[in-house]
């Protein structure tokens, strides 16, 4: 989105810009409403709607456009769906065992206590070799425990981490790459704009040093050319505008998606190095020590063994109930809030997505233009719709050279006249002095705003004015 306006010609080196009457200032001027802005999309696409006409009155924030976006609108829906499944697995980590669980877990130690009264039947060779079996599962299980993690699952985690740190960081180089070349084009468009105004500015005067009258069409068109030329380095300078704050919306987004990332490959790490809870070695080893039990009955099919195998289910029973009191650990519950950040940016990144397919009025006003229609394809950046705000009319002039502004004040009477209306005189107020020149064929001008005292309905934007300050 950009505000652009048709250049006001300055004067060639050691002219007077600005008549002095009798001690008093005038200058030429436009009339100009309160606020104008030409409106165009962040990104391009085939337009769906327009939703206003030529001469409506829109609010702030009021849609006016909008492209297509059916494919945007699935992915937000899949982005939201994502964000609701990370969040309810979470808070079933952060919710613990139910009720019901805890209440099995406490049956299967009573089951286990009430087989600790009984004594088991025959036995055949395919149950020693499972309950062998069994043993060795156990053991393995609990010397895993013991161990920690692999060197190799380790290994895979470290070099996880390595690698989202490492994409994070070329992600923000890119960002910033990206930011410097939008920034570089912008200063190119914005020099590029000021050599069409001087080249403008020269040919006008060389013109109206000649006269209308004794003026070529090669003259014409030279003078019309230039101000073409204006008006396309006003467009390619919004562009450019419109062009760096896309990067600049990137960089955020993208920096937040490979952090998250980052985020989530730490928490697999500290998952890994989390030493195994107590609850669960004691369930390790009550397994250990329900196989070795059960071994031994089915071997010697002897009471002690029918015993001790009856105590370790007992044992793995108590061990089960109380890793379901003790709740989730630490490690799972980092890696699913990691889970959570990453589907959070995920859909903000789909949610920025859908906006920018919607151009909305950045202030209450009258659309003036329309350029598109629904079913053509717009660029990012070109102009679409003229806004502005027409409540009232301001008179703007950039005649006023560094030594006429020396002599106008904010606050000074001024008397306009209109070419247009020559009956009508208006009083009116200095009511803004831009407070940086601008360098016109070597002379430093300003631009001052003018508040007439009271309004008139035949007033229309960019008629001339001129306009004398009252001192």
């Amino acid at each position: 989105m950009s505000t652009s306006a048709t250049p006001t010609p300055s004067v060639p080196n050691g002219a007077t810009s600005v008549p002095v009457v009798g001690g008093t200032l005038r200058a030429e001027a436009k009339v100009v409403p309160l606020r104008s802005a030409s409106l165009s999309m962040p990104v391009g696409g085939v337009v769906a709607e327009v939703l206003v006409s030529e001469g409506a009155t829109v609010q702030a924030d009021q849609p006016l456009i909008r492209i297509e976006r059916s494919r945007l609108e699935a992915a937000l829906a899949q982005a939201q769906a994502e964000v609701q499944v990370a969040q309810a697995s979470y808070d079933r980590l952060l919710a613990g065992a139910t009720p019901e669980q805890i209440a099995a877990a406490e049956a299967q130690l009573a089951q286990a206590r009430a087989g600790l009264r009984q004594v088991s039947g025959g036995v055949t060779p395919s149950d020693i070799a499972a309950a062998q079996a069994q043993l060795a599962q156990a053991q393995a299980a609990l010397a895993q425990l013991q161990q920690g993690p692999e060197d190799a699952d380790l290994r895979q985690a470290q070099a996880q981490l390595a690698q989202a740190q490492a994409n994070a960081q070329n992600q923000r180089d890119s960002f910033v790459a990206a930011k410097l070349r939008a920034e570089s084009q912008l200063e190119q468009a914005a020099n590029a704009l000021r050599t069409a105004q001087d080249t403008y500015s020269r040919i006008y005067w060389e013109n109206q040093e000649i006269g209308a009258d004794d003026l070529t069409q090669a003259q014409k068109d030279a003078e019309t050319a230039a101000l073409r030329a204006v008006e396309d380095a006003e467009q390619a300078l919004a562009q450019a505008q419109i062009a760096l704050q896309n990067a600049q919306d990137a960089e955020r987004s993208g920096t937040e998606v490979a952090e998250a990332q980052v985020r989530d490959a730490q928490a697999r790490l500290d998952k890994l190095l989390t030493p195994a809870a107590a609850d669960k070695l004691a369930a390790a080893r009550a397994q250990v020590s329900q196989a070795e039990a059960n071994l031994n009955r089915l071997r010697g099919e002897q009471r002690a063994g029918s015993l001790a195998a009856a105590r370790a289910q007992i044992d793995q029973a108590e061990a089960n109930l109380a890793g379901l009191r003790a709740g989730t650990s630490e490690g799972d519950l980092n890696v699913a809030a990691a889970q959570i950040q990453r589907a959070e940016a995920a859909l903000n990144l789909a949610q920025v997505a859908l906006a920018e397919t919607e151009l909305r009025a950045p202030f209450a006003g009258t659309i003036a233009s329309i350029t598109p229609a629904p079913g053509e394809y717009v660029s990012m950046g070109t102009p679409l719709i003229t806004l502005a705000d027409l409540s009232a009319w301001q008179i703007e002039t950039t005649d006023l050279t560094e030594q006429d502004i020396a002599r106008v004040h904010e606050g000074d009477q001024v008397l306009i006249t209109l070419d247009a209306l020559p009956d009508l005189e208006l009083q009116g107020v200095v009511s803004h002095i831009r407070l940086v020149g601008e360098n016109k064929q070597g002379d430093i001008t300003y631009t001052v705003t003018i508040t007439p005292e009271t309004q008139d309905s035949r007033l229309r934007w960019n008629m001339t004015a001129s306009v004398r300050f009252v001192e």
